[in-house]
């Protein structure tokens, strides 16, 4: 079949998994037709580092002889895909967001890119990462790119890219990073389900270069929909005897429970001031507690809860992030290692905190404390709700915004409501819930479950989405 017979803008990796695997859509075609988008819409975006066009094509026609002959090897086989480009390729030109672009020439895959291909997954490029590690070089503009819901405003920091290729259907999923709420943050500013799985589900080796603590970084899904995500991690969540920290247990099926509703699960919504009056808009505010609202008439039991000491996780995140960043010498798992020692004394030159053993020994006691307090609550709940920190309307180029009347810095807007996550090793899942900004733009809510209990945090997204109409919404462009 032809390229022009695929609507890429309506596509998920649900339905065309099934066409793929019955012949109705060829993989060629699928990538094909992802490729012409790319060429299309991407000089509006700006969105790639790197379009893998010929590398692309060969998976391809590898995938379809496969499925040809019976190979099948599951709902990612023939699906085209984009990696942040912090995430290391063979064959594929990864730069860890390098100011002048270079291919480090790694000599290894990371975990991630393996098991997608080894999923039968088709890489149609690396996208963007935006860092502020470089932007203090006047000479070098942002790393950054645009959201195709509107080009004046940010996809989110720092997997820009892949927010921004998956909304706008340049590749059916996207994998990014996430230390303070990257994964989730783009997710709600393009209109994407965006997982940050529980700390070590999904294997990050190699470790990226740029500041993040291998305790708080976490790669995770971008996706058009909650079943796309749970497949997607299906693939992802697998133990890695590479990662020091990676999680040994049993591979779980997880989109078999998505349809399994919310009839008795008990949801918290928080009662702090801190959530709703300093971080979010009223508009944000109105969408989420509809959100939830909706999910307790669908049989959930919405309690009360608080979480006062998860104000300080933000400030936690950062300062514990860059203690604890793994400055392993990975310099021979790059043939350009001379460009790798650059990174890492540009990283080194930009910290913004010398290390004190007291100051880390009682920010360390402090996190414990957070996560206790969270612990506890999940202990009356099972999902915590609330909003996906974010940048709702505010410009690629504004340094703060106004939020009920308060100046506030933006760059960090998006991480005050993400970071509990983070320094906690909870898992949290970011889903649209509702359009803001006269309709224009959409707006994140975010679940939160306890440690390895990704699959009722899905359960809990897909009964939400598949109640709305929002997952049904593309972006203009």
């Amino acid at each position: 079949m032809g390229t022009g017979e695929i609507d890429l803008i309506e596509a998920t990796i649900t339905e065309m998994s099934k066409r793929l695997r019955q012949g109705e859509v060829s993989p060629v075609d699928l990538t094909r037709a992802t490729l012409e988008r790319i060429d299309r819409v991407n000089p509006q975006l700006d969105c790639f580092v790197t379009v893998a066009s010929e590398y692309a094509m060969r998976r391809a026609q590898l995938a379809e002889e496969e499925i040809r002959q019976g190979k099948y090897r599951g709902p990612l086989h023939g699906i085209p895909y984009t990696l942040k480009d912090n995430l290391d390729t063979v064959g594929v030109p990864t730069t860890h967001a390098n100011p002048e672009g270079l291919d480090l020439k790694p000599r290894i895959n990371s975990t991630v890119h393996a098991l997608l291909e080894g999923a039968g997954g088709i890489l149609v490029g690396k996208v963007r990462m935006d860092t502020i590690t470089f932007q203090s070089q006047a000479t070098l503009r942002p790393l950054g790119c645009f959201n195709p819901w509107d080009l004046t405003v940010t996809p989110g920091t720092s997997s820009s890219g892949p927010g921004s290729a998956t909304a706008a259907s340049l590749g059916l999923g996207s994998v990014g990073t996430d230390s303070g709420g990257s994964v989730r943050h783009p997710a709600a500013n393009c209109g994407l389900v965006g997982m940050r799985a529980t700390v070590g589900r999904i294997s990050r080796y190699p470790l990226d270069c740029f500041p993040a603590s291998g305790i708080q970084s976490q790669a995770g899904p971008l996706t058009k929909t909650v079943e796309d995500n749970a497949i997607m991690f299906q693939a992802l969540g697998v133990y890695d005897p590479q990662y020091p920290i990676s999680i040994n247990e049993p591979p779980y099926d997880y989109p078999a429970g998505l349809g399994d509703g919310v009839k008795g699960i008990r949801i918290g919504l928080p009662t702090d001031e801190w959530i709703w009056e300093k971080w979010v808009t009223e508009e944000h505010e109105d969408r989420v507690r509809h959100a939830v609202a909706l999910l307790e008439g669908m049989g959930a039991h919405v309690l009360p809860v608080s979480l006062p000491l998860a104000e300080e996780s933000r400030e936690l995140s950062e300062s514990l992030g860059e203690t604890e960043i793994w400055y392993e010498d990975h310099a021979s798992l790059y043939e350009n290692a001379d460009k790798w020692d650059e990174l890492q004394a540009a990283i080194q030159a930009n910290r913004t905190r010398q290390i004190n053993i007291e100051s880390y020994v009682a920010k360390a006691r402090k996190r414990q404390l957070v996560k206790q307090e969270l612990v506890e609550v999940l202990t009356e709940v099972d999902v915590i709700a609330m909003p996906t920190g974010m940048t709702l309307g505010d410009k690629i180029e504004d340094e703060t915004t106004i939020i009920r009347g308060r100046q506030v810095p933006t760059r960090s807007r998006g991480t005050r409501l993400n970071s509990l996550a983070s320094i906690t090793g909870f898992p949290a899942l970011s889903v649209p819930c509702g359009f803001a900004m006269g309709d224009r733009l959409p707006v994140g809510l975010q679940l939160m479950g306890r440690q390895v209990e990704e699959p009722l945090i899905y359960r809990v997204a897909y009964t939400y989405e598949q109640a709305t109409e929002w997952h049904l919404r593309h972006p203009p462009i």
